[in-house]
């Protein structure tokens, strides 16, 4: 107890006249609690006594091996509401002290417990510190002349006359029942989206924590490639978002998704946590339909699987974490119904975007990587003679002017008359980036009739290289978007529309695209230490990784002269760059991170620098 707390005790119990005799029926009492899982808990100490209580001290033993104390507080006690002018507490090994008095300060008004039974007069806040699969029990008691210097004994003040056990004060302990918890549950929310090849819908997951407050988690969800699409992984609106998550990790697969959370990662170290409570919602996961499905067709469902040891690099486990400990849930699967459409109008053209990477990867792309993005058409039964397509994309991605193609298109092979194409890629005047496509077939003499034919496959109208900018946010979806009423680079506004029979049909069916960004491995070429430089170092690692087996992170850091092959000539040819003017190393070079140009057999880079 502090020098000021005791200094004032002394001082009460001097002044005042100690001729108070000893009462009856008095006690000191803790309340039996019970808890479960690693939940924290408060026991409440109360007071019966036979006359008015001026102040009072508690000194009460735990077993720290089973209980952590948080508080020792008279904060919404009885005590609280008369008020409490000097309230000291004192956390000790294995116990804690609480010294109160009522009316230290002036005018001295003298505030006083009244008379009476079950006066609550302390709340002493615990946590269990480990789990058990039994119940156990353990106390919560009264102690004298063991805890804090000097050691203190449980009294309380009545009339200036220190009364305690020896004096007739009934000290009843408490306990605590520690119970298991209930299986924590990590589920996902069954929903449903239109297959209409735009729309996208959210999936929730939700965790019954049980077991105690959550310091963060991992979720890893499957779900069908051939069916679904997984846009985003997203906090959101989360009970996540709101406790204050201070580190996260979203990754996209093409068969599924995971999000890693730590809620206290970062000084100061507040201690937020997830609390105990059943179906919570942590995650949304967005999903789209691959495939438009038309009615009569029946709706597709897809299941969406937590499961462990399968998606991600390397694959994770669903976990959550309670008092440090990693807790395995119990895994709920959701599904996701892809509801089929009505058909589309009698006009059912539908024009479709597509984009496509150099490398097998559908949407994904990395920084830099410049792709194709190409424009189709299906219509089963009528003969197209022209069309506008206006076309909205994300300003982190660049379409690249002067490369719009009809190369292998069937507008090519029936041979249009009238082609043109404007991109608007400027986003400073606060508008997306903006691509206008007009197409007319017979737009010269001697006016022969060309059109588009009837086609249930979908034919290449044309194409145009679209580059991901440096900009680019990684797992978030860069959309690329039929829309209406842009102006591109002129004053004109412009819509999607395809002339039939000399009509301008606006109404039909558009599917978008998106790119999503993913991380890229980089290096520096000639760094086989991974540590960031690059100098003789990088040579001795070089051979010892070729002749005494020493592991290297990236392979491809090592190919100093970038054959696709690590072996001695690799250590030669960095040597002879550093000490006699060989060439230097080639892109991207001995300086700056970059990802490598060539294609070669190299096992990919493990050293975690990405372009992300």
């Amino acid at each position: 107890m502090n020098t000021c707390f005791k200094q004032v005790f002394v001082a009460v119990w001097t002044v005042l006249i100690l001729t108070q005799s000893v009462q009856a029926q008095q006690s000191l009492s803790i309340t039996n609690t019970t808890t479960q899982g690693l939940a924290p808990f408060t026991a409440t100490v109360e007071l019966t006594s036979d006359v008015g209580t001026q102040g009072y001290v508690l000194a009460v033993g735990f077993d720290s091996t089973m209980l952590n104390p948080t508080a020792a507080t008279v904060e919404g006690t009885d005590v609280a509401s008369i008020g409490a002018e000097l309230v000291v507490a004192e956390i000790l090994s294995g116990g804690l002290t609480l010294g109160v008095v009522l009316d230290t300060e002036t005018p001295f008004e003298g505030q006083e417990i009244p008379a009476g039974s079950g006066t609550s007069i302390a709340h002493l806040s615990f946590t269990p510190v480990t789990f058990s699969s039994v119940p156990l029990t353990t106390q919560l008691q009264f102690e004298d002349g063991v805890f804090n210097s000097p050691p203190l004994d449980n009294i309380i003040v009545q009339g200036g006359l220190s009364i305690g056990a020896t004096d007739g004060l009934n000290l009843i302990d408490g306990t605590v029942t520690i119970s298991p918890p209930p299986p924590d549950q990590l589920r996902i929310e069954d929903s449903a989206v239109l297959a209409d090849g735009q729309s996208t819908t959210d999936a929730r997951i939700l965790l019954s924590n049980s077991s105690g407050p959550a310091q963060g988690f991992v979720v890893a969800i499957a779900h069908g490639v051939d069916d679904l699409t997984l846009q985003e992984i997203s906090l959101e609106g989360t009970i996540t978002e709101s406790v204050g998550a201070e580190f996260e990790v979203m990754s996209l697969y093409s068969n599924g998704g995971t999000v890693g959370v730590v809620l206290d990662f970062m000084p100061p170290f507040d201690g937020q946590v997830i609390p105990q409570g059943t179906d919570q919602h942590i995650a949304t996961y967005r999903y789209g339909c691959n495939e438009i499905i038309y009615l009569p067709e029946s709706d597709l469902v897809t299941s969406l699987t937590p499961i462990n040891g399968f998606i991600g690099t390397p694959p994770l486990d669903n976990v959550i974490v309670v008092g440090g400990l990693s807790m395995f849930p119990s895994l709920e699967a959701g599904t996701m119904t892809c509801i089929a459409i009505d058909p589309p109008p009698v006009h059912n053209t539908v024009m479709t975007a597509k984009i496509e990477f150099d490398q097998d990867s559908g949407n994904y792309a990395y920084h830099g990587q410049t792709g194709t993005l190409s424009i189709c058409y299906s219509d089963p039964d009528d003969q197209i003679q022209g069309m506008t397509i206006t076309i909205c994309y994300d300003c982190d991605l660049t379409l690249e002017e002067g490369t719009f193609s009809l190369e292998g298109s069937i507008v090519e092979m029936v041979g249009a008359e009238y082609i043109n194409h404007q991109v608007d890629d400027d986003c400073s005047d606060g508008e997306s980036g903006e691509m206008i496509l007009a197409i007319l077939l017979d737009a010269l003499p001697p006016f022969e009739g060309q059109t588009l034919p009837p086609t249930s496959e979908e034919l290449l109208v044309g194409s145009i290289q679209v580059t991901v900018d440096d900009s680019a946010e990684c797992d978030l979806a860069q959309e690329i978007n039929f829309c209406d009423n842009i102006n591109g680079n002129g004053s004109v506004f412009l819509y999607n529309n395809v002339v039939i029979d000399y009509l301008s049909v606006q109404d039909f069916q558009r599917n978008g695209t998106s790119v999503v960004v993913v991380p890229q491995e980089i290096f520096q070429r000639g760094d086989c230490n991974s540590d960031d430089k690059v100098d003789l170092a990088d040579a001795a690692t070089t051979i010892a990784s070729q002749f005494s087996g020493l592991p290297i992170l990236c392979a491809d850091a090592c190919d100093s002269n970038d054959d696709g092959v690590i072996n001695l000539a690799d250590a030669v040819f960095g040597m002879n760059w550093l000490f006699k003017f060989g060439p230097t190393p080639p892109e991207p070079g001995p300086f700056d991170d970059g990802p490598d140009p060539t294609t070669d057999q190299l096992p990919v880079c493990d050293s975690n620098d990405t372009g992300c």
